[in-house]
C-alpha cells in the first residue's frame, strides 16, 4: 500500500515522503496513529510539490553551512584559565565553545552540535568538530592557555 508520511517515521521517512508499505502496517499502525495517509493522486502530487520545497531548502541550508564551515575553519578560539602543572581548575565545555563562537565571533552554534571526545582538562592545543548540516561539519582550534 502507498502512503504519504505525516510526520518522520524512523526506518521509514520523512514528512511528505510516499513510501511502500505492507497493508497491514499501514492499517495497524500508520493510519491510526495518524503517522501517514494513503496515497491519492491529489495528495501524491502535494507531497511532490512539498519535496520540492524540502530538496530547495535542504540546499540553501547545506550552502549556508558551508560558508559557516569556511569562517570556522579560519577561526582559533583561545581561552585563558587557572592551571596548575599542565591540568585546568575546572573544563572547557561544549556551551564554553559555544559561548566564545557567539560573543567573539557572531556566529550561532547549537550546543549539540559540537563533538569534543571529552571535556578540556588540558592546557595545549585541542580540536573541536562542529556538525552544521547534513554532510557539511568544520574542525575548529581551541587554544587552551595559562591565566597569570
Amino acid at each position: 500500500m502507498k502512503v504519504i508520511l505525516k510526520t518522520r517515521v524512523p526506518n521509514l521517512g520523512h514528512e511528505w515522503d510516499i513510501v511502500t508499505v505492507k497493508d497491514g502496517y499501514a492499517r495497524n499502525y500508520l493510519l491510526p496513529k495518524k503517522l501517514a495517509d494513503v496515497a491519492t493522486p491529489k495528495l501524491i502530487e502535494l507531497a511532490q510539490k512539498r519535496m520540492e520545497e524540502r530538496v530547495k531548502k535542504m540546499e540553501e541550508l547545506v550552502a549556508t553551512a558551508k560558508e559557516t564551515a569556511e569562517k570556522l575553519a579560519k577561526i582559533e578560539l583561545i581561552f585563558k584559565k587557572k592551571a596548575r602543572g599542565g591540568k585546568l581548575y575546572g573544563s572547557i565545555s561544549e556551551k564554553d565553545i559555544q559561548a566564545a563562537l557567539k560573543k567573539e565571533h557572531k556566529l550561532e552554534v547549537d550546543k549539540g552540535a559540537i563533538n569534543m571526545k571529552e571535556h578540556i582538562k588540558e592546557l595545549g592545543e585541542h580540536k573541536a568538530t562542529i556538525h552544521l548540516a547534513e554532510g557539511v561539519d568544520a574542525s575548529i582550534k581551541i587554544s587552551i592557555e595559562e591565566e597569570k
